[in-house]
């Protein structure tokens, strides 16, 4: 006995499951984007989408027992629309501009096209035509939006996502062609044929495959966002000193990242700043600090903290004397900053920085560290508020260190202010 003998997939029924799943797809990327209210990352154009799309099939299956400006014209408007959406909820979801004014004068078209066919004045193929070239021209957009903007390493659910979309717009594609090959009666909307069931059937996987493509971006996206922030201090934005390191090696084993440039720097009498002005004054004087070093670098640069208020930069392809330019410009605007504090007071504080050159592939990442440490001692023990260079590793290991463990002929490049 045959269980699925009576089993078929006729086009009303495929129609009205097209409308039910992208009505159960916008209620779920609605109620998702409501548990993440401040940022919807698409979500809520996601939901327009879907609904846009339940309301242009729901009227497709009302056709014959509604006026036919609705089931026709507002439905083919509507799945129109609804694919519009979708590039706007792809776009939100990857920080990218929708191309509206694209969208606008290709879709205008499309809609456009229906209208003499509904006045009887074009056949039923010409609409086809325009609706389903329409539809692969926003799918392809979408795709393109997508790709273009995987990650290196690329992204498994934005491979998924284009794969899909590129396939519908191809699919989209091929029914217009059919539409006004002489096989127009094969994929007109009532039509038992296998192009048009064969259609409906990708349609219904495409309304929940893209959704759920979709939703799988957006925690991709939260993942990447989640382990950078936790990659990051929280009160200056900067590296914590674990992440600082992994991306300081990985920078000396690449090609060409034999040369850099290391500045270590140090707020001056910041336990004082916490015992008089309290530890929230301390940690705004952090966060400007972490701003003030954001500026001053490039996005290039490795900036680290370092750990409580010491810092550390890595500054690749450098030289010495540009070192010494970066640590200096620090010392300097750092001198003219004013600090808000919460009771509407201000306070002024100070940076002592010490700064290397690494000094050929002999010398690894913490030796050159150690040394530009080693200078900010200096520059403590020199009365502070001011950059100091490194001695170089030879001076270095043949000039005893002074009682208070300071080395003599360290250079100061900058006197107190």
């Amino acid at each position: 006995m045959n269980l699925f003998a009576g089993l078929t997939l006729d086009t009303p029924t495929l129609v009205f499951s097209i409308g039910a799943l992208a009505l159960f797809m916008s209620v779920f990327a609605f109620n998702t984007a409501f548990a993440l209210p401040a940022r919807d990352m698409g979500l809520r154009s996601w939901g327009r989408a879907m609904l846009a799309l339940c309301g242009g099939f729901m009227l497709f299956f009302l056709r014959g027992h509604a006026p036919l400006v609705l089931t026709f014209l507002l439905a083919n408007v509507l799945v129109l629309l609804s694919s519009v959406i979708c590039v706007d909820a792809h776009a939100r979801l990857l920080e990218q501009p929708t191309p509206w004014r694209r969208l606008a004068l290709v879709n205008a078209l499309g809609a456009l096209g229906t209208v003499p066919v509904y006045l009887g004045w074009l056949p039923r193929g010409v609409a086809i035509f325009a609706v389903s070239m329409t539809l692969g021209i926003n799918f392809a957009i979408s795709a393109h939006l997508i790709w273009r903007r995987q990650p290196g390493n690329g992204s498994r659910a934005g491979m998924l996502a284009a794969g899909i979309l590129a396939s519908m717009a191809g699919a989209s594609a091929l029914r217009g062609i059919y539409s006004i090959s002489g096989e127009r009666a094969s994929v007109l909307i009532s039509s038992q044929q296998l192009p048009q069931v064969g259609s409906l059937l990708l349609g219904a996987l495409f309304t929940v495959g893209s959704s759920l493509a979709f939703l799988a971006m957006i925690n991709e996206r939260q993942q990447r966002e989640l382990e950078a922030r936790s990659r990051r201090d929280g009160l200056t934005g900067l590296l914590n000193r674990t992440a600082f390191f992994e991306a300081a090696h990985a920078y000396v084993a690449e090609p060409g990242g034999e040369r850099f440039g290391v500045v270590m720097m140090d707020i001056d009498w910041f336990k004082k700043i916490n015992d008089r002005y309290g530890h929230a004054a301390g940690d705004t004087t952090l966060t400007q600090l972490g701003r003030l070093i954001t500026q001053h670098t490039r996005l290039s640069d490795l900036a680290g903290r370092y750990g409580g208020e010491e810092f550390c930069l890595l500054l690749k392809d450098c030289t010495l004397a540009e070192a010494q330019r970066v640590a200096q410009q620090l010392v300097s605007e750092a001198a003219r900053q004013s600090v808000r504090l919460p009771d509407g007071g201000a306070l002024h504080f100070t940076l002592s920085a010490g700064y290397a050159q690494r000094q050929g592939l002999q010398e690894s990442l913490e030796q050159t560290i150690n040394r530009a440490d080693q200078a900010l001692y200096e520059a403590k023990h020199a009365g502070r508020n001011r950059a100091v260079a490194a001695l170089p590793i030879a001076v270095q290991e043949s000039v005893p260190a002074s009682p208070q463990g300071g080395s003599p002929d360290a250079v100061v490049t900058s006197q107190p202010a």
